[in-house]
């Protein structure tokens, strides 16, 4: 396989490296005015300043969690897709069933972060049977009625909270639309609630990379080429 330059890959690093930097100075900062304020303005004794010290500590903690998630997203997201774009390219992945177990089966491994894990995952093209990551996890669910909420939505929207075989989560619907044609939707079922913005990043993923490759699939099995 012929090496390929990492312009990409050394620009996203430097770019983390100055969020890490600029992430690390705000922190330093803002833990001294508030030494400060407590200390030297409110008088404030060791019994207050600790307590509230190792919150701020908590707050970093998550904080950061989350910016890395967040920024690692956007910059790996392309990469870790490429082999089914390039397995939908040279005909490898040549049907929509074939596609939809690719998908689940994507969404689970690249979707597993601290704060958005998805646990499993359902793809339901129009014209075909739903496929599941994990058949055990959505048995005994009423696909029927996802599918009536997911055409009742236009982005990934919170389904609710639903009880499978292997426990309780929540669920996700990102609906698939080419243009004004639903082509189907991804159900991901996640430990927990997930925050907007990573509500957001879903529906980016489907508009961004998923719905045209859906189409491309659809006209190689209609034997025409997109």
């Amino acid at each position: 396989m012929l090496a390929r330059p990492k312009s990409f890959s050394g620009l996203y690093g430097i770019q983390r490296n100055f969020l890490n930097l600029f992430y690390l100075i705000s922190v330093v900062a803002v833990f001294w005015l508030i030494f400060y304020l407590l200390h030297e303005i409110l008088n404030a004794g060791g019994s207050v300043i600790v307590p509230v010290s190792l919150a701020y500590l908590v707050l970093i903690v998550l904080g950061y969690s989350i910016i890395q998630v967040v920024s690692f997203i956007p910059a790996n997201l392309a990469g870790a897709f490429d082999p089914i774009k390039n397995g939908i390219a040279d005909g490898s992945i040549h049907s929509l069933p074939l596609m939809a177990e690719k998908l689940a089966g994507f969404m689970c491994s690249f979707f597993n972060f601290t704060f958005f894990d998805i646990q499993t995952a359902l793809v339901h093209f129009k014209g075909n049977k739903p496929v599941h990551s994990t058949s055990e996890d959505w048995g005994d669910t009423d696909t029927s009625a996802i599918e009536t909420y997911a055409n009742s939505v236009n982005e990934a929207s919170f389904y609710g909270k639903i009880s499978t075989r292997s426990g309780s989560g929540f669920v996700y619907v990102i609906p698939l639309i080419f243009g004004e044609k639903r082509l189907g939707y991804i159900a991901v079922k996640t430990k927990q609630k997930l925050m907007k913005i990573f509500v957001w990043l879903l529906s980016e993923f489907e508009n961004d990379f998923v719905d045209d490759q859906v189409v491309h699939v659809m006209a190689n099995e209609a034997g025409s080429i997109v």
